[in-house]
């Protein structure tokens, strides 16, 4: 039986959990990102009191009103809870008839345009309708408009899929070259009367981002609180304009209604707001250089490896300014990417890489967050891996 003298000691093992070097930098199947110590000591100094949580999330509203250029702000149970309560206050505003009757949307407004969602297949052979992450709109009681291709629309696309009864548009945090930028969705989607929500839930950094879709025009945006700025993995932040912010405190913790579910603590909020101002403060460029430096170090002990090529990618994917170590095997090494993150995970010290949505034999490995030893240990494990063959 584990004892409580255990778990204070090393919690993971005393509960027999593997601890991973965590080259994702911040996946939530990870357990999310790394809490700086002074948002930690502002956490521990929040569990000593008791306090109104609603004049919390006020004065904490505030905070994060003056980071993102909205006017106000609320503190929910991460970036999928802020977009589900974000849905909820553009359906029924400050109306508590109709925020008791969601999802039930009988009356209202019901549906939200969104670019198109990827499609899988079950093993059996039923295709259905990845939402990812915007199952928590969807939540909220509406359905989905889908329009463009391959995470591209057009404005003719846009435009023509207004009508009467929609009630929102839902965008992403990122566009991929080719898409229509996201001020002319939202010109277009105000000529409508309709308002739109951003999710920006891995948009940080650049710092710029806390402020620009604000600035653009967007009505409500939403921030993982775990991922960019390091504040606990259990919160989230939505911005916005006064009235759909109300709308929001209105029903959610330690109010009722369907953001009741999306309860986070008073510990939870004071170190999302530690972790908000503490990254805010931050010089970009600096960031931004001390992440390249990690990602050189890595590289620079794996270039030479046989039976595998390694290079930094910047900016990522999506073009966000986060470097990368990406390793491919060669054909010699006989293995595949598949192969080698399941090396690297079931290794001792187990390490945690990324797929790469354009080459299934990359593995993509993301140090910006690990200490210069744990850097040390990724290259030793691959050394290993690809050691020359007898």
């Amino acid at each position: 039986m584990v004892t409580l003298q255990e778990l204070e000691q090393d919690p993971y093992a005393a509960l027999g959990v593997r601890k991973f070097i965590n080259a994702t930098c911040h996946h939530t199947i990870l357990g999310g990102t790394l809490i700086p110590e002074t948002s930690l000591s502002a956490m521990r100094a929040a569990a000593n009191d008791a306090v109104d949580m609603l004049e919390l999330q006020k004065a904490a509203g505030k905070v994060i009103a003056h980071y993102t250029h909205a006017d106000d702000a609320f503190i929910v149970s991460g970036c999928a809870a802020a977009m589900l309560v974000g849905t909820a206050a553009v359906l029924t505003g400050t109306d508590r008839a109709k925020a008791e009757q969601l999802p039930d949307l009988t009356g209202m407004k019901s549906r939200c345009i969104a670019k198109r969602f990827n499609r899988r297949t079950t093993p059996e052979g039923t295709q259905y309708v990845d939402h990812g992450y915007a199952i928590a709109v969807q939540t909220a009681g509406v359905s989905f408009t889908e329009i463009g291709e391959d995470e591209i629309a057009s404005t003719d696309e846009y435009q023509s899929a207004f009508d009467d009864d929609v009630a929102m548009v839902y965008w992403i945090g990122y566009a991929p070259p080719g898409d229509i930028p996201l001020e002319d969705v939202i010109d277009i989607a105000h000529s409508h009367g309709v308002p739109v929500l951003v999710d920006a839930s891995n948009s940080l950094p650049p710092r710029e981002n806390l402020y620009r879709f604000i600035d653009l025009g967007a009505d409500l945006v939403c921030f993982s609180g775990g991922k960019g700025i390091q504040g606990p993995q259990g919160a989230g932040i939505i911005a916005g304009r006064q009235d759909l912010i109300d709308a929001v405190a209105m029903q959610s913790s330690p109010n009722h209604g369907i953001g009741r579910v999306c309860k986070v603590s008073k510990e939870e909020v004071v170190g999302q707001i530690a972790s908000l101002v503490w990254w805010a403060e931050q010089d970009d460029e600096d960031r931004i250089t001390e992440h390249h430096r990690k990602s050189a170090l890595l590289l620079d002990d794996v270039k030479n490896l046989p039976y595998m090529k390694a290079q930094i990618v910047f900016p990522d994917h999506y073009q966000r300014p986060y470097p990368t170590v990406h390793v491919k095997p060669t054909r010699k090494a006989g293995i595949t990417g598949d192969d080698l993150r399941q090396a690297l995970r079931d290794g001792e010290p187990a390490i945690a890489g990324m797929t790469d949505p354009n080459d299934p034999d990359v593995v993509r490995l993301d140090v910006r967050l690990l200490e210069e030893h744990e850097i040390k240990s990724i290259a030793g494990r691959l050394a290993d891996i690809f050691a020359p063959k007898p």
